[in-house]
């Protein structure tokens, strides 16, 4: 009897990803709640002028060429492992000294949380819709397993260290689920990964529309051997870079151009027309970028060579 009733338990919970998704996104009024935190963020962001969006750049990771809050992750999430070993150890007769390392990665592992529980709101400011649900999912168990882990603190500094145990151990398990919804959002949702059409490399220039369809202040999508190009024409300047933001797969064609820049219709993200360079977040990858110039009445393009290629590759 016990056991059958296990077994309906065990058969009845979510056995994929995509099952738990699903289950997550029947939770009443969390991805709305979720789209509202992260359209109130955004704003904020872009309304709060150049340091605003400094500070975000910084939390999105421009700087680092990939999310900042993927890394960060490694620190709370390894101090908190390494304390249940300490725990673990200390419980085997391993004495104070193992406490106190325990003790002392708990902590370690809470302070780094708020850095990158700030990173991680920044990110999901910008995340794509499909993503929301889980994402807010993600961030609410973060929340609960650092809940758990400040009282895990304080009860072992009040003398009451079988309960700080039991509730790091609570912690670090609410944690694990959350880092395995953050697996989820990267590898099947993509967010956080490289939405930018590899580059075409081409040896030789390639002509892919006559200038005539391409006015000044006008911007197109092209395709060189499959893969979508953006053009700019801007004062006798035509520039030529991926034209699928590599953020969360964009339009930039669709995006306002200005001072050398486009800027992304979705989220926002700024790109840098002359090289792709990434110039404001969310983004944190570059655009594949393209030598672009005028033959014949006939716009070419080739792939424009890397910083690092010696002179007269």
């Amino acid at each position: 009897m016990i056991g059958t009733s296990i077994e309906r338990a065990i058969g009845a919970l979510p056995a994929s990803a995509a099952e738990v998704e699903q289950a997550i996104k029947r939770i009443p009024g969390l991805e709305h709640a979720g789209a509202q935190l992260a359209s109130s963020i955004h704003k904020a962001v872009l309304s709060g002028g150049t340091p605003a969006r400094a500070i975000a750049d910084a939390l999105h990771g421009t700087w680092f060429g990939h999310p900042l809050h993927a890394a960060l992750t490694d620190i709370p999430i390894g101090a908190w492992a390494l304390a249940a070993l300490f725990d673990a150890y200390a419980g085997m007769g391993g004495g104070p000294a193992a406490e106190q390392a325990a003790d002392m990665l708990l902590s370690i592992g809470a302070a780094a949380a708020v850095p990158t529980a700030l990173a991680g709101l920044a990110d999901y400011s910008a995340i794509d819709d499909r993503a929301l649900a889980v994402g807010a999912a993600h961030g609410l168990l973060n929340t609960a397993g650092l809940g758990l882990f400040l009282l895990s603190i304080w009860a072992r500094a009040a003398g009451q260290r079988r309960r700080g145990v039991l509730l790091s151990t609570l912690g670090l398990a609410v944690v694990g689920a959350s880092a395995g919804l953050g697996g989820d959002l990267v590898y099947r949702l993509g967010v956080g990964v490289n939405h930018a059409e590899p580059a075409h490399k081409p040896t030789s220039w390639t002509a892919v529309l006559p200038l005539d369809d391409l006015a000044e202040g006008q911007a197109q999508r092209v395709e060189l051997a499959g893969k979508p190009v953006l053009v700019y024409h801007d004062a006798n300047q035509l520039y030529a870079i991926g034209a699928v933001c590599s953020h969360a797969g964009g339009p930039l064609e669709e995006g306002t151009f200005a001072d050398g820049c486009v800027e992304c219709p979705w989220h926002q993200s700024v790109f840098d027309l002359r090289d792709g360079s990434v110039v404001h977040g969310p983004a944190t990858m570059a655009q594949p970028a393209y030598e672009a110039r005028v033959r014949n009445g006939q716009v070419e393009l080739r792939h424009k060579p890397s910083r690092q290629a010696p002179a007269g590759a």
